[in-house]
């Protein structure tokens, strides 16, 4: 597809979502796949203990300097909805910085409101942050975690999570999503194949992301479903992450269908925080954020570079494992691969999102993104977005003065273009 306008934000921080994690943003659980036997052991867990630190030559990446440098990862975990489960997903959860594994972290709990979590959400938020940053056997562990805890029911949320209207909007996906890009996250993870109670902000909230070059990584689920309906994963811009065996083979639990874009590793073996064991977990909520933690390395390496967010996808996509280039509606354009991403100059590639565009039924378009771009989305439809300015031509959204967001009245770029 050929865009008509251009957008480029530069390289960020890095964020993510576990209750919200650094590479900022949502997770949402999906069934976890059957595990070994938990290990009742006392020593920490090691880089020798993951066959995805082999797998992927990561000593070699830790050799040259690369552990992710970035200011921020922002993580947004979820609960499990309707058996929805695994590293990432709609839990809430809140990451335990006690343990031996992430002692030298840096991880910052950034819920904007009062949210209840449990121990099960919590250990599925410590098992992502692990995986992210421990400082033995993490993705990245120079990265810094921004955890944001989601609310699942608006129940759970407290009333300082109300934003006009809204109830429970600071602790939706949509609202942390917003809050995690007024924050700085440089990458969004949302382990989870659930999204927002409310489709319209949520797909505001994602258009910022794409604008900003904030790239948006979801789980595709563990239900061995294709083209689950509910799932984020379908929308356009985002990049769906599927899961592989640790033999790199296709893992049969993973869904499957056109919101894949790229597969990754979906097995790791960590501490669970509140029984104090070692386990080994599966799901695509694990390889979600493994690919945002190749990608913060990636930004550890170009981040001084002329490159923009946006190359270092488009370079994901050609040097990934396994598809030659070809699209499969199984592990999308392939296996990541960081040794290959990282050896590239990404500025040779286009400095457009690669997966602006999906098949099937997706929620978000590309003439949506476009929509939100020029400034012409009606204002009440957005929530908590730090730098929104409608600019469109409609006088009563500037005379009603409800939205609380500034409008300057017909400068949208798409009135001026020649």
């Amino acid at each position: 597809m050929s865009l008509s306008f251009h957008w480029s934000r530069g390289l960020r921080t890095l964020g993510v979502m576990v209750s919200a994690c650094a590479l900022a943003l949502t997770a949402v659980l999906s069934p976890v796949a059957p595990t070994a036997p938990a290990e009742a052991v006392d020593r920490k867990v090691t880089a020798a203990d993951e066959a995805y630190y082999s797998r992927y030559n990561l000593d070699a990446l830790r050799a040259q300097g690369l552990k992710g440098l970035v200011d921020n990862l922002g993580e947004i975990d979820a609960r499990a909805v309707n058996s929805i489960d695994i590293g990432e997903g709609i839990t809430d959860g809140r990451i335990d910085t006690s343990i031996p594994e992430l002692q030298g972290a840096s991880i910052e709990d950034m819920t904007p409101c009062t949210v209840q979590s449990d121990s099960s959400n919590d250990d599925h938020a410590t098992s992502i942050a692990q995986l992210l940053v421990a400082p033995d056997f993490g993705i990245a562990p120079g990265a810094t975690i921004y955890n944001y805890v989601s609310v699942p029911n608006s129940s759970d949320a407290g009333s300082d999570c109300a934003l006009g209207s809204r109830a429970s909007v600071l602790g939706d996906h949509s609202g942390l999503i917003e809050e995690a890009l007024n924050d700085g996250a440089g990458i969004i993870v949302i382990s989870s194949n659930i999204f927002s109670r409310d489709r319209e902000s949520l797909k505001w909230a994602v258009s910022r992301a794409v604008v900003e070059e904030v790239p948006v990584i979801v789980s595709m689920g563990n239900e061995s479903t294709r083209n689950q309906d509910r799932s984020l994963v379908q929308w356009g811009g985002v990049v769906g992450v599927a899961a592989l065996e640790r033999d790199g083979s296709y893992a049969d639990y993973s869904n499957y269908g056109d919101g894949v874009s790229i597969a990754a590793v979906g097995e790791i073996r960590v501490r669970r925080a509140s029984e104090n064991r070692v386990d080994a977990m599966r799901g695509t909520s694990f390889a979600a954020p493994m690919v945002a933690g190749m990608l913060a390395l990636a930004w550890s390496r170009f981040s001084s570079d002329d490159v923009s967010a946006d190359q270092v996808l488009q370079a994901m996509v050609a040097t990934a494992r396994g598809a030659g280039g070809q699209w499969n509606e199984r592990t999308g354009f392939g296996e990541i691969d960081p040794v290959a991403l990282l050896s590239p100059d990404p500025s040779q590639y286009p400095d457009m999102n690669p997966f602006l565009e999906k098949g099937g039924d997706s929620k978000l378009t590309y003439a949506d993104i476009r929509e939100y771009y020029h400034g012409l989305v009606d204002p009440s439809a957005i929530f908590n977005d730090g730098s929104y300015v409608y600019r469109g031509v409609d006088e009563r959204v500037v005379n009603s003065g409800a939205s609380g967001y500034p409008a300057h009245l017909g400068t949208s770029p798409l009135y001026h273009a020649e």
